[in-house]
């Protein structure tokens, strides 16, 4: 049914209460579970919103669109530290959507005897429905609801016992958003200022409290692979025959650095002809269940498995979700709850397909129905780990969001399983001064690998039954190979998050797409596969930031005002202590920042090309159109100059002269850009040198 009219819908009961729901999946899932067949949707300015009623009362079921509020302020210089909570729509272009969906919420308001937040249970939940209570109802007739899944059961069991709004966690949720805008309008307005100065244009830039640290990271990475320059790595490589099978030896030490030392001592180990076994290490290994996935674990796997980023896993879990098909998936627990029926859960999986009711078949046969989870240690006062609800759906699932869903069934059937039992072998040997190893793997019992075979180990079979400690096995053959020392691993969506896990920046829900946003504003740049670069823009206000505001780059003052938020959350702290402390650091920093603006600005010519004349030909870097700082180079290209003299000796040590070293650093897939730019220049210029 669609209704129009700006007058007050005629379906509508004449008083109810007013259930809020974070999107309109969310809301047609409770009103299904709330009234059944009986729940009645209709459209008010083109938002579904649904009418039930439940025990007796009327309730109405309307959705919002995520955040209908947002902060902002009328001031355009900075520091500024005044804001106020104003509808999202009139001051973000990309939320025009959401005028309907607070215009309706406003109507439905008017008639509302008590208002219930059943927005997700976290703290962007709780804020989300919190404001649109507070500006159109009342906080005083209101109370939350708290499900971690949409299943009927859950639903019911929430709006049963329904909880006094949860203020703690509105509190955080305000304090974070408030530290969020602080410190991101007043360092981008910073930022675009010096910007502005420097090349004469406007663009929109961006810093953040989680976000810049990020991507200081991502800048410090990016250097060293720019400047990495390879040295060559000699390994003997050892081949030996046992039963007419050819086994590959693995070194166990460290490389030969010159070529003459290496081939000394491949010419001894032909003249030896053996290599004698040192040691025989067989070792049987449990392997316990996995814990169930919380949403860190969850984006680990499906990169690893099938390399999906972070932020779209988070987003097809959320889809998941919204289809009351697992539980909520913002969540940082590895603990299913005591309560959990999960013999219920199980049963309703065998009806899903026959594969799933093979799996659950054998589970069940194999713990004789006693379903003990294996729950790791990180807990989440909010939502436990993510598990499958085991209703289905008849929307059908798209190939990546069935491969996630499947994900989290396996691993909540394999945590229920036995351990699998692994063994490993490693034979030891010596040839000479330097030892080698072969490495072998049998599963003997796979245990929950059955159910979760992502995580199987790749068998090698060695016959190790047939080696002796102190016995000598003839040599096949032996070769050198060179290898080039490699610069450290590009940085990517998925190490970008681990790492702010590691570091205890952001949150479980939050990394993803912070992460993003640093693409979208091009500070950092895709290449070739998974493989991410920072730009010359990103790695320009990393270079000034840390520079002129350290402090703004580092992890510790971000991981100070995360423990401070916890605290709100846990009741430990106010916020206005908290967002003080943020304007005094602020005002502190960005007053040292202005004093210095010119001569920021025109530090950035050192990181960032200039355009047109704003440099004249004698100022710029012999390769680039950057700043140069000293013979006749830019800042990057001179500390590629030193690291290239500082690496020949070595492989002057390895038979190279000067022009062929810089001819086999352009070669070589491993030497950084920087460094590949000056030897093209070193080799077009003939450039003054003694070597």
């Amino acid at each position: 049914m669609h209704w129009k009219s700006r007058l007050y819908p005629p379906a509508l009961p004449s008083k109810y209460i007013l259930i809020i729901a974070e999107k309109a999946r969310a809301a047609e899932k409770i009103a299904q579970a709330l009234g059944g067949s009986f729940a009645k949707m209709i459209r008010i300015h083109g938002v579904p919103v649904w009418i039930v009623k439940w025990q007796g009362k009327d309730y109405v079921i309307a959705p919002a669109a995520g955040h209908l509020f947002t902060l902002h302020t009328d001031e355009k210089e900075y520091p500024v530290f005044s804001f106020k909570w104003v509808p999202r729509y009139l001051v973000d272009e990309e939320a025009k959507h959401t005028k309907k969906f607070l215009d309706v919420l406003k109507l439905l308001a008017k008639n509302a005897i008590f208002f219930i937040n059943a927005c997700d249970y976290d703290i962007e939940g709780s804020l989300i429905g919190y404001m649109i209570i507070k500006h159109v109802g009342d906080v005083t007739r209101a109370a939350r609801a708290r499900f971690s899944s949409l299943t009927k059961q859950e639903i019911i069991k929430a709006f049963s016992n329904l909880s006094p709004l949860d203020m703690n966690m509105v509190e955080a949720g305000y304090c974070r958003h408030a530290l969020d805008w602080l410190w991101g309008i007043n360092i981008s307005r910073a930022l675009m200022d010096v910007y502005h100065r420097a090349f004469g244009k406007s663009r929109i830039l961006s810093a953040g409290r989680v976000q810049t640290p990020t991507l200081a990271h991502a800048v410090q990475i990016t250097l060293e692979r720019r400047l990495h320059v390879p040295d060559p790595l000699f390994y003997p490589i050892v081949k030996i025959n046992v039963n007419n099978t050819i086994y590959t030896l693995e070194n166990l030490d460290d490389p030969f650095k010159s070529k003459h030392e290496v081939q000394e001592y491949v010419n001894s180990l032909r003249r030896y002809g053996y290599v004698v076994v040192e040691d025989i290490n067989v070792k049987n290994t449990i392997l316990p269940p996995p814990h169930p996935f919380n949403l860190p674990d969850l984006q680990a796997e499906a990169y690893r498995i099938y390399g999906l980023s972070p932020y779209r896993v988070q987003r097809i879990a959320e889809d998941l979700y919204l289809d009351a098909l697992i539980s909520y998936p913002r969540t940082n627990s590895q603990k299913l709850p005591p309560t959990l029926d999960n013999r219920e859960i199980l049963e309703k999986l065998k009806n899903i397909n026959s594969e799933y009711r093979r799996l659950v078949t054998m589970l069940l046969r194999e713990t004789g129905g006693i379903l003990r989870p294996n729950n790791g240690p990180k807990d989440d006062p909010a939502h436990p780990a993510i598990y499958p609800t085991g209703e289905f759906t008849h929307r059908k699932l798209s190939t990546v969001h069935y491969k996630i869903y499947d994900l989290i069934v396996r691993r909540y059937l394999a945590t229920f399983s036995k351990p699998a039992h692994i063994r490993y072998i490693d034979i030891v040997f010596r040839a000479g001064h330097r030892r080698f190893i072969l490495r072998g793997v049998q599963i003997i019992e796979y245990g929950w690998l059955k159910y979760y075979p992502f995580a199987q180990p790749k068998e090698k079979a060695i016959p190790y039954t047939l080696f002796k400690r102190g016995q000598r096995i003839p040599i096949s053959s032996v070769s050198i190979r060179i290898v080039y020392s490699k610069p450290p691993s590009p940085p990517s969506r998925y190490s970008l998050l681990k790492w702010m896990e590691s570091v205890n920046i952001g949150t479980e829900s939050t990394r993803a797409e912070i992460i993003e946003v640093l693409y979208k504003r091009g500070y950092l740049v895709s290449r070739k596969g998974a493989a991410t670069e920072a730009s010359d823009l990103g790695i320009a206000i990393v270079s000034v930031l840390r520079k002129y505001l350290p402090q703004l780059t580092s992890v510790d003052l971000t991981r100070q005002f995360e423990e401070y938020i916890d605290k709100i959350k846990s009741m430990r702290l106010k916020c206005d202590p908290v967002l003080s402390e943020a304007k005094t650091i602020l005002s502190t920093y960005l007053a040292q920042f202005k004093r210095y603006l010119n001569v920021i600005a025109r530090e950035l010519y050192k990181y960032i090309e200039p355009e047109g004349e704003q440099l004249k030909a004698a100022q710029s870097c012999q390769i680039c159109h950057r700043m140069a700082v000293d013979k006749g180079f830019c800042i990057f290209h001179l500390e590629a100059y030193k690291r290239i003299l500082e690496h020949y000796p070595r492989w002057r040590d390895a038979g190279y002269d000067w022009h062929s070293y810089l001819s086999k650093l352009i070669q070589l897939r491993s030497t950084g850009k920087y460094v590949k730019d000056v030897c093209h220049f070193l080799l077009r210029s003939r450039y003054n040198l003694r070597h």
